[in-house]
C-alpha cells in the first residue's frame, strides 16, 4: 500500500485485515522483494521521472506509474536474503542501506550510476 502523494516512496505491507483509506493505492498480492524493490532509490528516482510534481514538492504515487517499474526476476537466495535484512533488528537506516546494495546489484547498476542515484 501506499499514499497518493509524498515527497518520497514510502511503500508497505498492510497486515491482512487492515484497512485503507482514501486517496492510497495497493498492488495484491505483495511481497517483501517487491516492497524491496518500490521503497529503493532505484524506483524513486524512476517514479520520479515518470511522476506528476505537486505544491510543496510533492510527488504523485499513481498506480499508472507504478505499474511501469521494470521488477527483474530474483533467485530464491536474493529473495531469502532480502526476507532476512526486513527481520533483522538492524535500524531502518542500516536495512535501507543493505536493500538498496541488494537492489542495484540485482539491477546491474555500475558503480558511476550507483553514485549518480545516492546524489540525487
Amino acid at each position: 500500500v501506499w499514499g497518493n502523494l509524498n515527497t518520497s516512496g514510502n511503500f508497505a505491507i498492510a497486515p491482512a485485515g487492515m484497512f485503507i483509506n482514501a486517496p492510497a493505492c495497493m498492488l495484491v498480492p505483495g511481497n517483501n522483494y517487491l516492497l524491496a524493490v518500490l521503497n529503493s532509490k532505484v524506483a524513486d528516482y524512476y517514479l520520479k521521472t515518470l511522476g506528476v510534481v505537486r505544491n510543496g514538492g510533492f510527488f504523485e504515487y499513481k498506480p499508472m506509474f507504478i505499474e511501469q517499474i521494470p521488477v527483474p526476476k530474483i533467485t530464491e537466495e536474493q529473495e531469502s536474503q532480502i526476507d532476512a535484512i526486513l527481520s533483522s533488528s538492524s535500524s531502518a537506516i542500516d536495512k535501507d542501506e543493505e536493500i538498496n546494495k541488494i537492489i542495484e546489484a540485482i539491477y546491474g547498476f555500475s558503480e558511476v550510476e550507483i553514485t549518480f542515484l545516492h546524489n540525487q
